[in-house]
């Protein structure tokens, strides 16, 4: 194997063995990018649900005559 191989295969070990939180290593810079990049967009994601359910609720106490069947 080439010596970038062995390089390549000691990373990978010493990286992520299991996915539990005491195993990964959060010393990792980019850990903390890829970590950062998920939550803001589940953030994003729930924002958005939340949205929508407010506006949904809102409109259906107004009632109203403009429903769209």
């Amino acid at each position: 194997m080439s010596p970038f191989g062995e390089f390549l295969c000691v990373e990978l070990k010493r990286s992520v063995s299991s996915m539990l939180p005491q195993d990964i290593p959060w010393y990792d810079p980019s850990h903390a990018v890829f970590f950062l990049a998920l939550y803001g967009a589940l953030t994003m994601i729930g924002v958005g649900l939340l949205a929508a359910a407010l506006i949904s609720f809102k409109r259906l106490k107004q009632g109203g005559e403009g429903g769209h069947h």
